[in-house]
């Protein structure tokens, strides 16, 4: 996890703020484009603010998590 993306009065997880779509674009690697096809499939929760979409540090972080590569044993 890159550390600017942590919030700076603490290093916990539960406690990152909201990002803009192009924020979490950043952080994931992809276009913006996808992370509003994600958020209208309903696989990356968001938060509306007037016209703003927010996403949550914490819901980027398990959005990431579910979709970590099992190796095959």
């Amino acid at each position: 996890m890159r550390e600017d993306f942590i919030s700076s009065d603490t290093k916990k997880p539960e406690h990152l703020g909201f990002r803009t779509v192009k924020e979490t674009a950043g952080h994931l690697r992809l276009c913006e484009k996808q992370v509003r096809r994600l958020i209208s499939r309903g696989e990356l929760p968001a938060y509306r603010f007037g016209t703003a979409l927010r996403i949550k540090g914490q819901d980027i972080i398990a959005y990431a998590e579910s979709r970590r590569i099992h190796p095959i044993k």
